[in-house]
C-alpha cells in the first residue's frame, strides 16, 4: 500500500512540475533559452571543476570550456540553428510543393507544403518571435499534460 501512495505522489509531483515549466515557457517564452543554456552552462563548468578535482584534467577541462562557450556564446549558437532550421524548412516546403503539383495535387498535401514554407520564411525573417510562438505551444502542451496526469491520480 505504501509503494502505491509513493507512486501517486511522485505521479502528482511530476504533473505539477509540468504545469509550472508549461506556465513558465508562456510566460518568460524564449527568455526561458537563457536560462536554459546558463543552467547547462554552470552544469558543464560544475562537472569540468569536479573532473579537475578528482584528477581528470583533460575532460574536466574540455567541460569547463564547453560550459563557458554556453554561457557566453549561446545566442550566437541559436541564432544560427534557427536560421539554418529556418532554411531547411524553406528547401523541404518548395520540395513537398513541387512533388504535390506533379502528383495527385492532394489540397492537404499542398496546405501543409506551403505551411512548412511559411514557417521557415517566418524562422529565417523574424526567428524570435516564431521561437516565442513555438515555446508558448510548448508551454501549453506542459500544461495539458500535467492537467491529463492530475486528472489520471483521481
Amino acid at each position: 500500500m505504501a509503494s502505491s501512495s509513493k507512486k501517486v505522489s511522485n505521479s502528482v509531483m511530476y504533473a505539477v512540475l509540468y504545469i509550472l515549466i508549461g506556465v513558465l515557457f508562456i510566460v518568460f517564452k524564449s527568455g526561458m533559452l537563457n536560462w536554459l543554456m546558463t543552467i547547462a552552462g554552470i552544469v558543464f563548468i560544475a562537472l569540468g571543476i569536479y573532473d579537475i578535482i578528482k584528477k581528470n584534467m583533460t575532460n574536466g577541462i574540455i567541460e569547463a570550456v564547453i560550459g563557458v562557450v554556453i554561457i557566453l556564446g549561446g545566442w550566437l549558437f541559436v541564432e544560427v540553428v534557427l536560421i539554418i532550421f529556418g532554411a531547411l524548412l524553406c528547401v523541404k516546403g518548395v520540395s513537398d510543393l513541387i512533388a504535390a503539383f506533379q502528383g495527385s495535387r492532394n489540397v492537404m498535401n499542398i496546405i501543409v507544403a506551403i505551411l512548412t514554407l511559411v514557417v521557415g520564411i517566418l524562422l529565417i525573417i523574424s526567428k524570435w518571435v516564431m521561437l516565442d510562438w513555438f515555446f508558448i505551444v510548448l508551454g501549453v502542451a506542459f500544461i495539458v499534460e500535467g492537467g491529463l496526469q492530475l486528472l489520471g491520480n483521481k
